[in-house]
């Protein structure tokens, strides 16, 4: 079980740089004029950032369970 934890936590963390490194990423972090951080995509890219960073911490403290 732990082996398919870790197998996990490494797509999620490669999946969260790539995201993080993506145009649209700094699009969504960088566009504040005229209101543009309001747009529905960027609500989107917001929430998949928070998402993959939820999934790795529940991943960390299932891990930190096992003692890994």
């Amino acid at each position: 079980m732990p082996e398919h934890l870790l197998q996990e936590l490494e797509e999620a963390s490669a999946a969260l740089r790539a995201h993080l490194a993506s145009w649209e990423y700094a699009f969504a972090m960088g566009s504040s004029c005229h209101g543009a951080t309001e747009h529905p995509q960027h609500w989107a890219t917001r929430d998949r950032t928070e998402r993959l960073r939820r999934r790795i911490g529940e991943l960390r403290a299932l891990l930190a369970e096992h003692d890994l």
